[in-house]
């Protein structure tokens, strides 16, 4: 039965119209990850060498050790981003003679294959080799890798679960990032040092083979729990009810803003009821976490401009990943959109007025990083007006030139369907050209003068934001009939 399952998988690949063009992204994205994998393997056999070198006054095994808990952190959160639910049609098979224990067993072996499960293979085992088991015999080696491998399958069923659950409830990704955030302000506080703590764990595995069994009981733990929910969710009514439960969501509160409240309203209900969307915003809500990643790092080194751009990355996130397909987002309906009595100025102004909302919320929930030093609140704060001042005008004009049609029902992670030069122009754009001024700025003027020129050309674009507007609506019509053929184009 699961041999039947890959042939329809296979099938499936093969007799769909884009199957060349997928062949051939499947053969780039094979050779990128080979060489990604033989660099991996390179810096896991010299990765000994290289803390001797640069640590020589500490154990290479008590340094390595010390982060893996911050690897396997990073790790739930970077494949929260990157890997998708198996995508297999369960509909079509429920009404067959089919048992669900060889459906589900189907699920949970095809999500194992995924690069990031692999990544671990070319860093733990070369740094076994080389270092661990010559120093602590073949037994404790073949134990850590255990204990290693079981905690890489312990977090990738723990995400599917975690994923699943937000589906329907994203409280549960917010609980998730809350729980990996208060965890990362103990380590940065000094109240739960997570270095020494990693170290204490691992290093202990290395003298206690036998706790390896721990990580293989948390493996299966996680197996369980991910498995028993499929298996409860696992019917016909289930994915029904869950689709009438997103066909009935309302945005009442918006209906005082007029039009744009109304099409705003739309924009909400197309990110939370359709796949990549909402991959996209969640990504650009998991972001966040990331300035607890880099901004220690530079801020002891005082390298405002690599602060300020991490601080618009952060900050801007969702107009660069929603803005870049703006008018793409509804590429399935459009020709019906451009039939309707509105005005192409309001419709606009609702896509400018959604990003300076979520853009707010970014910028407000990133203030809390103030703690870790003041300099970073004004920083932010350029990076957040120069976001919904410049960048966001930058955006909506280069959709203008987008006219690739988009499918809504597949994940962001990894999907390269409608993404062109012009949206790596725009990416470049938006992120490197300020940054570049803002480092122009800092280096010859000074850091304040910095922050002000940045903010000022932001406050300035929000002056004008409706001439910039009436500008935008004005290029969108020069172009309108080459999207809809565009789009029409599936």
């Amino acid at each position: 039965m699961l041999g039947t399952f890959l042939s329809h998988q296979w099938l499936n690949f093969w007799r769909s119209r884009n199957s060349g063009k997928s062949l051939v992204l499947q053969i780039v994205l094979g050779l990128f990850y080979f060489l990604i994998f033989l660099e991996i393997a390179g810096t896991g056999i010299l990765l000994p060498f290289i803390l001797q070198e640069e640590f020589p006054d500490r154990n290479p095994i008590t340094l390595f050790t010390s982060y893996i808990v911050y690897y396997f952190m990073i790790g739930l959160v970077l494949r929260f981003q990157m890997q998708e639910l198996p995508s297999l049609s369960i509909q079509p098979y429920l009404t067959k003679n089919i048992p669900r224990a060889t459906m589900l067993k189907f699920l949970n072996v095809r999500s194992l294959v995924h690069v990031i499960n692999f990544m671990p293979l070319f860093v733990f085992t070369p740094f076994t080799i080389v270092v661990i088991i010559p120093a602590y015999g073949t037994l404790a080696g073949i134990c850590f890798l255990v204990a290693m491998f079981a905690l890489v399958v312990n977090n990738h069923f723990l995400n599917m679960f975690i994923k699943r659950k937000t589906v329907n409830n994203t409280a549960w990704l917010f609980g998730m990032l809350l729980v990996l955030a208060g965890l990362k302000a103990l380590d940065y506080f000094k109240v739960v040092p997570m270095e020494q703590l990693s170290a204490k764990l691992f290093t202990g595995l290395l003298h206690r083979p036998a706790f390896a069994l721990v990580a293989v009981l948390l493996a299966i733990a996680s197996f369980t729990l991910n498995n028993q929910y499929l298996k409860n969710h696992l019917y016909i009514e289930e994915l029904v009810r869950d689709t009438k439960l997103k066909n009935s969501t309302a945005y009442s509160f918006l209906n005082r803003f007029g039009e744009v409240g109304n099409m705003m309203a739309l924009d909400l209900k197309l990110i939370f009821r359709n796949k990549r969307p909402r991959s996209l915003v969640i990504i650009s809500g998991v972001f966040l976490l990331y300035g607890f990643i880099f901004y220690p790092q530079y801020l002891e080194s005082q390298s405002y401009s690599a602060l300020f751009l991490f601080a618009l990355l952060i900050t801007g996130l969702f107009i660069s990943n929603y803005g870049q397909f703006l008018f793409a987002w509804q590429s399935g309906h459009f020709d019906g959109l451009m039939t309707y009595n509105f005005n192409m100025q309001q419709y606009i102004k609702a896509k400018f007025s959604l990003f300076f909302v979520v853009c707010t919320l970014q910028v407000l929930i990133a203030s809390l990083y103030g703690i870790m030093s003041w300099k970073l609140i004004p920083i932010q704060f350029a990076a957040y007006l120069y976001s919904v001042g410049v960048n966001s005008f930058v955006t909506i004009y280069a959709a203008t030139y987008h006219y690739k049609h988009l499918d809504l029902s597949k994940s962001a992670s990894m999907n390269f369907q409608g993404i062109g030069a012009i949206q790596w122009l725009q990416s470049l754009a938006i992120s490197f050209g300020p940054a570049v001024l803002f480092y122009v700025l800092n280096r010859f003027i000074g850091f304040w003068t910095a922050v002000l020129g940045i903010s000022g050309l932001g406050l300035a674009g929000l002056i004008f934001h409706q001439q910039l507007i009436s500008w935008l609506a004005a290029q969108f019509h020069l172009r309108k009939h080459k999207i809809l053929e565009g789009f029409r184009d599936k």
